[in-house]
């Protein structure tokens, strides 16, 4: 049998099993603090591990497997240790972490949704791997759970926008816009082609948490620190107003998820949308003309009232089981962050940036790769992290955030009420944090 371990697809009991499990904090009885594991046994201090599993989508996905085979190939090499891959797809992440949780088997290296597994008090603190590496300090702070930070950083950037610069400039696309200059440089791209849609913005799920960026903008907070909900605030309607403006003016295009705008940009029917630092790639497996690889170009997002503007953060990282194998999961994981080897295959071969400056900078490459490092001025140095990103309901809250927006786009209800009822879901989902 190969050690390439994939997860079986789940039954319909089997999914409802694991998502019953996210409730996690009442499912289990346990807090971050815990010391006992869903077993009831006490959990073992630090130790070492000859083999370790690296739970995740990587390794099974053609864009990121060839990075992720160096990347274990060599930390094997160096270590004389053995990963054990269990590898799910992506959007089973979630489901397939809680349920190995629940059954006590969770025990190696993670990808994915490590928020879900803080509650159980299964996660090591990885704090200590930072003291070397330089990290943005906004993006560490963002994390920390009480103090301890569960994952560690691999990739920090954000969602940002990114433009044909060909066209942007005829238009005065550009840095440092407000959002009135921002609108009258898509009515300039309309009038002058209308069958162009001038900017792709995401305008139905599953990717409209892209509005909270916006309401950021306008001054709304969306959560504060102490979990208070502020959507519906003046500043969030008036953001979410203006992005229906957007929509009714045919500035951008109903009906759109961010798979869809990503193709459209590639075949030159759009001139603008919001992507990760992924997006150059995006154009190339999306058949996109060499000419528009060339003119591809970030645009920092357009500033509101005079405030500043933010992009939601964007990035992955590895987090890690505390206890019995837990100095051997650490080390892997300060190899795949720290290692110039393993951070030159995954922006090689992945297009992920090392979110390490001290690494990146000793990537030749990276450094001369102007549509990367425009990303990081026009769009990482912009982005934030929502409060709720290291919640146990941040995927619930995103998603209520983005089917609220949603029906507001499709006139399904009006902004102000829209938003009142998108509020209480939040606060709802806050409370079962």
């Amino acid at each position: 049998m190969s050690r390439y371990a994939y997860q079986q697809p789940l039954s319909r009991r089997g999914l409802l099993t694991g998502l019953g499990a996210l409730g996690l904090s009442s499912a289990f009885g346990l807090t971050a603090c815990s010391t006992s594991t869903p077993g009831g046994g006490v959990q073992e201090g630090p130790s070492e591990a000859d083999t370790i599993k690296f739970y995740g989508n990587s390794l099974g996905e053609d864009a990121q497997k060839a990075a992720w085979q160096t990347i274990v190939t060599g930390w094997e090499k160096k270590s004389g240790k053995t990963v054990k891959p269990v590898i799910y797809p992506y959007d089973q992440a979630a489901t397939q972490l809680a349920l190995a949780a629940k059954s006590g088997a969770f025990n190696g290296v993670a990808q994915g949704p490590w928020q879900l597994l803080v509650p159980m008090g299964l996660l090591a603190d990885v704090s200590d791997l930072t003291k070397d590496m330089e990290l943005p300090q906004k993006v560490l702070d963002g994390l920390r759970v009480d103090g301890k930070l569960y994952m560690l950083p691999l990739t920090a950037s954000g969602i940002g926008l990114v433009c044909d610069g060909r066209i942007a400039d005829e238009v005065g696309l550009t840095n440092g816009m407000t959002v009135e200059d921002f609108a009258t440089s898509l009515e300039k791209i309309k009038r002058q082609d209308p069958d162009l849609i001038p900017y792709a913005a995401v305008t139905k799920n599953p990717d409209l948490k892209d509005a909270v960026h916006w309401m950021w903008g306008w001054g709304s907070e969306v959560v504060t620190e102490d979990l208070k909900c502020t959507i519906g605030d003046a500043e969030s309607v008036a953001a979410i107003e203006w992005y229906k403006e957007l929509q009714d003016a045919k500035l951008t295009k109903a009906g759109v998820a961010r798979t869809d705008a990503r193709i459209m940009f590639a075949r030159g029917q759009a001139v603008m949308y919001d992507d990760a630092p992924l997006a150059n790639t995006f154009v190339k497996s999306n058949g996109g003309s060499d000419a528009l690889k060339a003119a591809i170009r970030p645009v920092q997002r357009p500033t509101a009232k005079g405030l500043p503007s933010f992009n939601r953060f964007w990035g992955s990282g590895l987090a890690c089981s505390a206890g019995k194998g837990e100095k051997t999961n650490k080390d892997f994981i300060s190899y795949v962050a720290g290692d110039l080897d393993a951070a030159t295959a995954l922006y090689e071969q992945s297009a992920l940036p090392p979110a390490d400056a001290k690494v990146a900078a000793r990537i030749p490459a990276l450094q001369k790769d102007t549509f990367q490092t425009g990303f990081a001025s026009a769009v990482a140095e912009h982005a934030r992290l929502s409060v709720w990103d290291r919640l146990s309901t941040t995927a619930q809250i995103d998603t209520a955030i983005g089917e609220g927006v949603a029906s507001i786009l499709a006139g399904q209800v009006g902004v102000q009420q829209g938003l009142n009822d998108l509020r209480k879901k939040v606060e709802t989902a806050l409370r079962q944090k």
